[in-house]
């Protein structure tokens, strides 16, 4: 998944116009936002054809695609419900609300803190059939409500040279230290950059520190921990050595991808959008890459499907959700779409799901879960990034990066 977040928008704690009181019995036509459907011959607009087909003339789904970068997704999104908000029930809700909203996994709290979502029945959607650690980015952070529900998931995956480490007779790296030795010893020998990341200041950094600090036996929630210090002091002390390339202290996505692609590094970090383009024609390393699960947990990435609270049709919303995210749909879109289902069950059929997305995507962890999350990783980015220019400032930028993450955990 294709993931360009900056610092993103403060939702105001205002709430979108609320739909009448029978709102959640309603049934008739209803709006389902997604971002731009890129997937190879647009299955997600199929999704919705396949639904307007059999659904009741009343009940049809008009679909509207979202900025394909998920700031912008994000931003499009919150100015139509405070648009909504400002103008109460002067406009009618019904004409212009997004019913059924994706969400990305970091968003869905915050969005529901903010008072756009409605609460959800577990029961209605099965979610106990789903992976557990996605359905925790769907409730709220004390596991008591439930706000949305787990549609497509998405986790990190290490990237790298296989003819370079086949010429060398080398598997890819399953640790951290390992993947030190083979990013400082073989890409020398082959003119090559070691380990190309996202670590420029953006949601990015979040992902692959979290990811480091993981790898190192820690965890978000105590930064000033030995292990998460060392966690980024790998990452800092990486780039000071050499072999973690200095140049993705400005990459994105897409930036690292271009590198990678370009046939100028031995190993790269990334989401799995990037295989289908390193296949490509531009390519340089086409046939000459694999992939593997990242050497300790990835960040859950993803997408849920929320009920926006203005919904005057909410009834019908979600029964759109349980179309989409049934056994079905979700088999048919990880075959045709390549989304990696949110149903636990999809995972033991054979070939449906890489073994690598797999294990991946069931070993990843949720990013901190908190209304508040904005806040969180804005300040993690700042701490983060002027550590990776000053690895001797670990320890004390991590001590007080506890103090401000409290800070901002309570809104302050």
């Amino acid at each position: 998944m294709l993931r360009l977040i900056v610092p993103l928008l403060v939702l105001v704690a205002a709430c979108a116009a609320p739909a009448g009181d029978d709102a959640a019995d309603g049934e008739g036509p209803i709006t389902f936002v997604d971002g731009r459907d890129t997937t190879a011959g647009r299955q997600v607009r199929q999704l919705v054809t396949r639904w307007n087909a059999f659904a009741s003339r009343r009940e049809q789904v008009e679909f509207v695609e979202m900025p394909t970068t998920t700031d912008g997704h994000r931003a499009q999104l919150t100015a139509r419900l405070q648009d909504l908000a400002s103008a109460g029930r002067a406009r009618r809700a019904d004409q212009d609300c997004y019913d059924v909203m994706a969400v990305d996994v970091v968003w869905t709290a915050a969005f529901a803190a903010a008072g756009h979502l409605v609460p959800l029945k577990p029961d209605e959607f099965g979610v106990d059939r789903m992976l557990p650690e996605a359905v925790k980015t769907a409730r709220s952070p004390d596991g008591k409500r439930l706000w949305a529900v787990p549609w497509r998931g998405d986790a990190g995956l290490l990237y790298y040279r296989k003819d370079v480490l086949d010429a060398e007779g080398l598997r890819p790296p399953t640790t951290w230290e390992e993947l030190r030795r083979q990013a400082t010893a073989v890409a020398g020998r082959h003119g090559l950059a070691g380990y190309v990341a996202q670590l420029s200041r953006y949601e990015g950094l979040t992902v692959n520190a979290a990811e480091a600090i993981w790898a190192h036996g820690g965890d978000l929630e105590h930064p000033d921990s030995v292990e998460a210090k060392n966690g980024v002091r790998a990452l800092a002390e990486g780039v000071a050595q050499g072999w973690i390339a200095r140049e993705s202290l400005d990459y994105n996505e897409l930036s690292s991808l271009d590198a990678f692609k370009a046939g100028r590094a031995l190993f790269m970090r990334n989401w799995p959008f990037a295989g289908p383009r390193l296949n490509g024609e531009d390519s340089r390393v086409r046939g000459k890459w694999a992939q593997a699960a990242l050497p300790g947990p990835s960040a859950l990435g993803g997408w849920n499907l929320a009920v926006s609270r203005c919904s005057a049709n909410q009834k019908t919303a979600r029964k759109f959700i349980r179309f989409v995210t049934g056994e079905d749909n979700q088999r048919l879109m990880a075959r045709e779409a390549g989304f990696a289902p949110s149903l636990r069950a999809l995972y033991e059929e054979p070939d449906l799901v890489s073994p690598e997305l797999r294990n991946s995507l069931l070993g990843a962890r949720v990013r901190r879960p908190s209304a508040h999350y904005d806040e969180l990783t804005s300040v993690m980015q700042e701490s983060l990034y002027h550590v990776l220019d000053n690895p001797e400032s670990v320890d004390e930028s991590m001590d007080q990066l506890a103090e401000e993450l409290a800070a901002a955990e309570q809104g302050r």
